[in-house]
């Protein structure tokens, strides 16, 4: 389904008749979900999927748009969000990892505190893949030969870019980062040309296209939380979970606190919030509207075609995950940002 597609799709949406919930709709009126990413971004095809399905289960069946702000990994769109969007349940907010990790907020000068907004709900994380091109392999543990290029988009640690950070810090691997890709995509079409080694992905889409291609290798997985504890993906093969293989070598307290920290923050897939002060009675709704967009099977049909591999993370279980995030003590995030100047990574401050 394609981002055409998709926006067509929600302005077809059959409507069913206006009908409130505790005093709350929405007929007549549209919702406008942020999205501080491009169009065709994994995040970006969530929040359509999401918006059009959850605009049939709201109250009153409002209309639904979506507007794309990229920038500073989507910390741009929530500062203006967080600063705008009223708490009317009119504006809402699908975000990513990046919008909610405190390393990245304190190097892109957030102006939000994640833990104040209303979640709804949305997926945790999957395992996330580390390709490398396979002549490039063993270059990666090889400190006398050129290093790996790790590319990555903006300058802030998605995901899957924390293995690279843990690979080098305690595995010793062979890296050169190249920051600065606007979207995934740029990302894989420079891993595709030779002009990087490696990156990380966790689409399902990416991930199928580059086994295709035959020319790389998973050097390793991020692994997913499911049920609790670190799982591997099952379409990745053998690939190592990366804290697998380098848990044991870390010796020193601080650097143990910086990687559970990143334990953490690798779990955070993708997330619906509202405003923050929004009354409970309109955040029940959207949570009430999530619940059936999850059981909806023509959305379940059209997010599995995209990505099968999120487990549905609900709002119980995001606001202590974001808890947690932000209780993180600085010195672990200070950490993070000198292993990353270390590497050779512009930090900024």
């Amino acid at each position: 389904v394609g981002v055409a597609g998709l926006a067509a799709w929600l302005c077809a949406a059959p409507r069913a008749p206006a009908t409130a919930q505790d005093g709350v709709t929405f007929a007549g009126k549209t919702i406008v979900v942020t999205v501080g990413f491009e169009a065709g971004n994994r995040v970006d095809l969530y929040g359509r999927l999401l918006a059009r399905t959850m605009a049939r289960h709201l109250p009153g069946q409002p209309a639904a748009i979506v507007v794309n702000r990229p920038g500073a990994g989507g910390v741009i769109a929530l500062n203006e969000w967080n600063a705008k969007a009223e708490p009317n349940g009119l504006f809402a907010a699908v975000g990513g990892q990046t919008q909610l990790d405190q390393d990245a907020l304190v190097r892109t000068q957030a102006r939000y505190q994640p833990a104040k907004f209303n979640y709804v709900g949305g997926l945790t994380a999957p395992s996330q893949a580390l390709f490398v091109n396979k002549s490039a392999v063993a270059r990666l543990t090889d400190g006398s030969a050129r290093p790996v290029v790790m590319g990555i988009v903006g300058s802030t640690l998605r995901t899957g870019y924390y293995q690279v950070l843990w690979g080098a810090a305690f595995l010793g691997w062979n890296v050169k980062w190249v920051p600065g890709y606007a979207s995934t995509g740029e990302v894989r079409g420079a891993l595709e040309r030779g002009e990087i080694d490696m990156s990380a992905f966790g689409s399902s889409v990416d991930i199928d296209y580059l086994f295709a291609t035959d020319k790389f290798t998973v050097a390793s997985q991020s692994g997913a939380f499911v049920d609790g504890r670190i799982s591997p993906r099952p379409n990745l093969g053998s690939a190592p979970i990366i804290s697998d293989l380098v848990r044991d070598r870390i010796k020193a307290p601080l650097a143990a606190r910086a990687f559970e920290y990143g334990e953490k923050v690798i779990q955070v897939g993708m997330w619906l919030a509202l405003p923050p002060q929004t009354p409970d009675a309109i955040v029940a709704a959207y949570v009430k509207a999530f619940e059936a967009t999850i059981q909806d099977a023509q959305f379940q049909g059209d997010w599995s075609r995209l990505d099968p591999d999120s487990p549905v993370a609900r709002k119980k279980e995001l606001e202590k995950l974001i808890g947690e995030l932000g209780g993180v003590p600085l010195e672990a995030l200070d950490y993070i940002q000198g292993e990353l100047k270390r590497q050779g990574v512009e930090v900024a401050r």
